[in-house]
């Protein structure tokens, strides 16, 4: 009889939202493009043999899709804000997918690479800028000179991942290609 009991009890309580008209739960769409890149980059970048080839290859494969290189000059002419406006428009919602965004910018960009490298154990920062400016750091470790001898140099650097202008490139963050590439 208790069992009973205890099936009623859920039930009346789900019948409960409804009578009292409570509104239910909103659970947002799933993101299935998201999904299908952390899959590619899982299959694809993942097995590259060093952290710096995963870097490169990643920022190479977030700028592909998110409207590719951007010359350093022509940032401003680059058609962004309308597609987002169709985007926010056509969910209904300042809350994108980012999956559903084929034209992204430094903002962008950097999201969906902190979001891929994280699935594939890159260690990687998003640091947030000024002006729709944020970028991603990963720390490597460099070659040694021939004076210094063979194999890879300790403590490792910190480098700027150019998502932009040239998809992969790696830059010291304190160089000043690093620094221009944080400004307008």
């Amino acid at each position: 009889m208790k069992d009973d009991d205890a099936g009623s009890q859920v039930g009346d309580s789900a019948n409960a939202a409804v009578v009292t008209g409570m509104p239910e739960p909103y659970f947002p769409p799933g993101d299935l493009t998201l999904f299908k890149y952390l899959e590619d980059v899982e299959e694809k970048i993942m097995p590259l043999p060093t952290s710096k080839d995963q870097v490169v290859a990643l920022a190479q494969f977030v700028a592909l899709k998110m409207g590719g290189p951007i010359d350093r000059g022509q940032i401003s002419n680059f058609s962004w804000e309308l597609p987002m406006s169709q985007l926010k428009f056509d969910c209904k919602s300042n809350v994108i997918n980012i999956g559903k965004i084929r034209a992204g910018i430094h903002c962008h960009r950097a999201l969906l690479f902190k979001t891929l490298a994280d699935r594939i154990a890159v260690s990687c920062t998003l640091v947030r800028g000024e002006y729709n400016r944020a970028w991603n750091e990963v720390m490597l470790q460099y070659k040694r000179t021939k004076h210094q001898g063979e194999g890879l140099k300790f403590p490792p650097r910190c480098y700027l991942v150019d998502l932009v202008h040239h998809p992969g490139r790696l830059m010291l963050s304190d160089s000043v290609d690093a620094i221009n590439y944080q400004k307008l």
